[in-house]
């Protein structure tokens, strides 16, 4: 089995030294989103941000909050390739459980999931922070929550994966 851990912070707990050239993943929540986050994005950081401020500054209301998680140890010195597995699942997971998000256009990228999981099982264990809960609303994870993903038996561009996340709960409205 090939684990990925993925320890996400909130934005307000990191401290800028640390994203310093570092590549992860992170997920936006924006002024506006309230139940679904606005993007779940990957690489490096700083940069990305930059990028997203030139490309989206009017699709990204202000203030920005979210989540990140720095890769970092890697067994395989892959640190690029598994943060894009990180997205794609990510994405996946927000997708199942009515979380997905408003701004991402690309699904992310299938054949890396693939490469990390035609011979063995893939887990993505994700602690700190769930990325999918608006950080208004954020605490401290107190178990790890996974992600498992195994290639399809049905057809070879695809797979198949499990996860600790539920159907998003739809708030009653108040009358």
């Amino acid at each position: 089995m090939y684990t990925i851990d993925a320890e996400f912070q909130r934005f307000r707990d990191v401290n800028l030294v640390e994203l310093i050239g570092a590549t992860g993943f992170y997920v936006i929540w924006d002024a506006r989103a309230k139940a679904r986050p606005t993007y779940i994005g990957e690489g490096n950081i700083l940069k990305r941000f930059s990028d997203h401020v030139k490309r989206h500054n009017r699709r990204f209301a202000h203030p920005w909050n979210g989540y990140v998680a720095i890769i970092a140890g890697s067994t395989r010195d892959v640190h690029k390739y598994e943060s894009t597995v990180v997205e794609r699942l990510l994405l996946d997971v927000a997708k199942e459980t009515d979380r997905k998000p408003q701004v991402n256009v690309h699904p992310g990228h299938i054949s890396r999931v693939l490469h990390f999981c035609r011979d063995e099982m893939l887990r993505i264990a994700i602690s700190g922070y769930d990325p999918l809960i608006p950080p208004s609303e954020s605490k401290a994870l107190t178990r790890i929550k996974e992600i498992k993903v195994t290639a399809s038996a049905d057809a070879d561009d695809s797979y198949d994966f499990t996860c600790d996340w539920n159907l998003r709960r739809l708030r009653r409205p108040n009358i």
